[in-house]
């Protein structure tokens, strides 16, 4: 149950981060006219990041059962 929780922790983390970026971005490209290509680049990458510990996660949970 130890991976499943680490990987599970690290999956909401980058979700918030996703999350968190997004909001940045929207508040600075529509607000303040800034050049944000690097929020968008740090974004997708926490996103796959969320997307690959969840599935991780999910194996972990299901190996453990066995």
């Amino acid at each position: 149950m130890g991976l499943a929780l680490l990987f599970g922790l690290v999956s909401v983390g980058a979700a918030a981060m996703t999350a968190i970026n997004g909001y940045n971005y929207a508040i600075l490209h529509y607000v303040q006219e800034v050049d944000t290509g690097n929020l968008l680049v740090t974004s997708g990458g926490a996103f796959g990041v969320a997307i690959l510990a969840a599935g991780v996660a999910i194996v972990a949970i299901h190996a453990y059962d066995a």
